[in-house]
């Protein structure tokens, strides 16, 4: 590279730097071949060629190859498929925006999830968010769509307050509109980032500032890809509780120390609160499952029980699934524990794939599962033996609050959004809402700022 001529290097930078109209590109390469006054520089017509094609990969990513020196689209890279990414995804994309989505799990949805398994196909259990709730006439906006496509439907179940001390079960009346997503959980955000280049099983372990682009790491190291904007729709992220599941610092406090002007972005996000949830699922053949078809209630919200804080029955062709959620207290008794399925635990298998964490992982369902037999008892229903599960799952961060609004650096490029965004308490079902509309109000910023720099 150092040995290349000096005038292939002067053609490559004016190649590279005409930005607003490759026009003037021409115009300069065409004055240095043909004007005689510029004969002293006669070696560029033999580096002419070299030099245009070094220079070719700045211009491209400088202006479109057309006389009307059209801008290529920003280049967004957004660290998360969760509802907060899915829904900034979708309206930058309508945009034009050039934007790719890094997941680390199996696919986009987050706590929208749905697990199923080959061994018994059609099999769906929705494990993290049964159903949400809309308010907000932005979140409307987005959901219209999705609706006429068939992606997110009313929902239709009984959701009921249950006392466990006495074993009262009232009707729950939810706030706004109830829709769940069809056929599964996570249909709805697949949809959001249809046409979206969406990595799936793709880690950012690092990131790291080079000029003017943000450059995302995976886990090996290996680039990701260059951006303008970087978005993490995750606090965790910036979180101590990464390091606590993947057993390295957060990427975002490593990046911090290296720009200390994202110190203001980086640091509230330490006061992020979270409420951690236990979830065993399992599932069962509706032909053996009576007792679980005629429980009356799709969703039961559990008060005065020291275990469980949620049941949860899904049916989805020939099977019926149940997961019973815990109580946050109880999951913080076992902060350490996840589910050995779980992406946590896939990713950092040597930290969690351990016999010892094994066998807590088996404490733990049993103790859930003891403490949902006795409620089903309870309430004339015997729990059949399971033909999938039970499963654990642990949601680390199942319902995210702050006082803190995420921020957003127009100058270096780069934001945070997600549910906490716009919850200053636990709103179970309001949770979707609040991620969708941050992800929808940083995208608005983003569009704002980039057309006012143009």
């Amino acid at each position: 590279k150092n040995q290349e001529p000096w005038q292939v290097r002067a053609v490559s930078i004016v190649v590279s730097y005409m930005r607003t109209s490759i026009v003037r590109t021409c115009i300069v390469v065409q004055l240095l071949i043909a004007v005689p006054a510029f004969s002293f520089m006669l070696p560029l017509r033999q580096a002419i060629g070299a030099g245009i094609i070094k220079g070719a990969r700045g211009a491209a990513e400088a202006c479109m190859s057309t006389s009307t020196g059209q801008q290529l689209p920003l280049r967004v890279g957004v660290v998360g498929a969760g509802v907060a990414g899915c829904a900034l995804a979708r309206k930058l994309k309508d945009a034009g925006v050039d934007v790719t989505v890094f997941e680390m799990g199996r696919g986009a949805g987050g706590r929208m999830a749905t697990r199923k398994t080959r061994e018994f196909p059609g099999l769906a259990i929705n494990h993290g968010a049964p159903l949400f709730t809309a308010n907000k006439e932005a979140f409307k906006e987005l959901l219209a769509p999705l609706v006429s496509a068939g992606k997110v439907q009313k929902f239709n179940g009984r959701v009921v307050d249950i006392d466990a001390s006495h074993l009262r079960v009232e009707g729950k009346k939810l706030e706004g509109d109830s829709y769940t997503s069809s056929p599964d959980m996570n249909s709805m955000c697949e949809a959001l980032v249809d046409g979206v280049d969406a990595r799936y099983g793709t880690q950012v372990a690092g990131i790291a500032k080079e000029g003017k682009e943000w450059v995302l790491f995976g886990k090996d190291q290996a680039e990701l890809g260059r951006f303008e904007w970087c978005v993490v729709t995750s606090h965790t992220v910036g979180h101590k509780r990464w390091e606590q599941v993947f057993g390295y610092a957060p990427p975002l406090e490593t990046l911090a120390q290296k720009e200390p002007a994202l110190k203001k972005i980086v640091e509230p996000l330490q006061d992020v609160s979270s409420d951690p949830i236990m979830v065993a699922m399992m599932g069962f053949p509706k032909a053996d499952a009576a007792g679980i078809l005629a429980l009356d209630f799709d969703v039961a919200h559990l008060t005065n029980d020291d275990t469980l804080s949620r049941v949860v029955r899904h049916e989805s062709g020939d099977w019926v699934s149940l997961c019973f959620h815990s109580t946050p207290a109880f999951a913080k008794q076992y902060e350490h524990v996840y589910g050995s399925t779980s992406v946590a635990a896939k990713l950092a298998a040597d930290k969690w794939a351990s016999d010892d964490n094994k066998k807590k992982e088996e404490q733990v369902l049993a103790e859930l599962m003891e403490a949902s037999t006795a409620l089903l008892a309870k309430l004339d229903c015997t729990l059949p033996p399971p033909v999938f599960g039970p499963i654990l799952h642990r949601w680390g961060s199942a319902f995210t609050y702050s006082a803190e609004a995420p921020t957003i650096d127009e100058t270096l490029g780069f934001a945070v959004c997600g549910d906490f965004a716009e919850q200053t308490h636990v709103e179970v079902y309001g949770g979707v809402e609040a991620a969708a509309i941050s992800g929808l109000d940083l995208a608005s910023k983003i569009l704002l700022h980039s057309r006012a720099r143009m």
